[in-house]
C-alpha cells in the first residue's frame, strides 16, 4: 500500500466511525455513505494489503496469519459483514478472513501464500462490487 493510503488501523476508525454513523442516523446520513465509499475504494485499491507478521502457524492443513502487532479490526470485519452480507469469518475460496486473524485452509507455507493471494484479489473485487450499493 503507498504510503499515502490508511493503513488497517485508520480504517478501522473509519468503520467504526461507519457503525456509529449508521446507528446514529439509520444509513441516511451523507457522511456514512462518504465513509462507506472510502473504506471500499482503499481496501480494493491496486496496492492494498493486509499488513501480516513474517511469521505463520502451519499445523493440522492449515495455515494461520496474524496481523502486525497482534492487532484486531472488529469494526472492519463488521462492516465487511455488512457490505457482503456474509458472516465473519469472510470466507473466500480457502481463506477465512477475521478480525485477529486470517486462515488459509493448506498447510504449506508457498501454496498458502499463493492462495492468499487470490483471494484478497478475490475479495477487493467482491468488496469494489458492493460500492454502489454501500453508498445508496
Amino acid at each position: 500500500m503507498d504510503h499515502l493510503a490508511p493503513n488497517l488501523a485508520e480504517i478501522e476508525k473509519m468503520a467504526d466511525e461507519h457503525a456509529r454513523l449508521r446507528q446514529a442516523h439509520g444509513g441516511s446520513d451523507a457522511r456514512l455513505a462518504e465513509t462507506a465509499a472510502r473504506i471500499i475504494d482503499v481496501l480494493s485499491s491496486e496496492g492494498f494489503d493486509f499488513p501480516l507478521r513474517d511469521e505463520v502457524l502451519v499445523s493440522d492443513g492449515t495455515t494461520t496469519y496474524i496481523y502486525e502487532n497482534g492487532a484486531a479490526y472488529p469494526k472492519l470485519y463488521d462492516f465487511l459483514s455488512e457490505i457482503l452480507h456474509a458472516p465473519v469469518p469472510i470466507v473466500v475460496n480457502e481463506v477465512k478472513f477475521g478480525p485477529g486473524e486470517i486462515i488459509v485452509g493448506v498447510g504449506e507455507k508457498e501454496k498458502a501464500d499463493a492462495e492468499l493471494q487470490s483471494a484478497v484479489k478475490e475479495l477487493q473485487k467482491l468488496i469494489h462490487g458492493k460500492k454502489s450499493k454501500a453508498i445508496q
